[in-house]
């Protein structure tokens, strides 16, 4: 099972690109938003990818990510009964793994039925089957600041739902925890 690879992006196209790896060529499907700046390719600059190895009798198909979490959350989505690779890959290109995770925490379905290939019964589907997997809000949002403003927000008794749908309309320029604090209580209560 191929699980890692690294080397040269040797062509790169609308969702996939061919990596290089001394000398043998690998066709990745990836995310359309992967952040590979468009002038490394064909170039010597070395790539790395994590990898999930999709085999059935037909095919044999790679899709890579540039973090392990991606990967990870990728990985989750398509053990749902009715998310194949290709709608996988889909709902990763249209967010980030921690946005993700904010939608299936606060079952937002809306999220899911904006993805193409999605409709309610399946958006409905994967908040159920993924909720019980997602073992904590540590897990999704990785950096510490964050980790404090939910436990802050915790001991003042908001729910997690709550916090999970108004954390991403935070303005960027709000940087300090509290800050965020102020900026989340004063619309939480509108």
């Amino acid at each position: 099972m191929i699980s890692y690879l690294r080397g040269k992006a040797r062509f790169a196209k609308w969702g996939f690109l061919i990596l290089d790896v001394n000398g043998v060529g690998y066709k990745i499907f990836v995310p359309i938003n992967l952040n590979i700046p468009p002038d490394s390719v064909g170039r010597e600059e070395i790539i790395e990818f994590f990898v999930h190895q999709h085999l059935r009798e037909d095919t044999n198909d790679l899709y890579g990510f540039l973090s392990f979490q991606e990967l990870e959350i990728f990985e989750k989505l398509i053990s749902v009964n009715g998310v194949g690779p290709k709608v996988g890959l889909t709902i990763m290109s249209s967010a980030d793994p921690k946005k993700i995770y904010q939608a299936i925490e606060s079952d937002d379905l809306t999220f899911f039925c904006a993805v193409p290939g999605i409709g309610k019964k399946v958006a409905a589907k994967i908040i159920l089957d993924l909720k019980s997997k997602i073992s904590s809000v540590a897990e999704m949002i990785s950096d510490n600041s964050s980790d404090d403003l939910f436990e802050a927000l915790a001991s003042l008794g908001y729910s997690k739902s709550n916090v999970l749908k108004i954390i991403p309309k935070i303005p960027g320029e709000i940087c300090e925890v509290d800050e965020k604090i102020r900026w989340i209580l004063k619309n939480l209560s509108k």
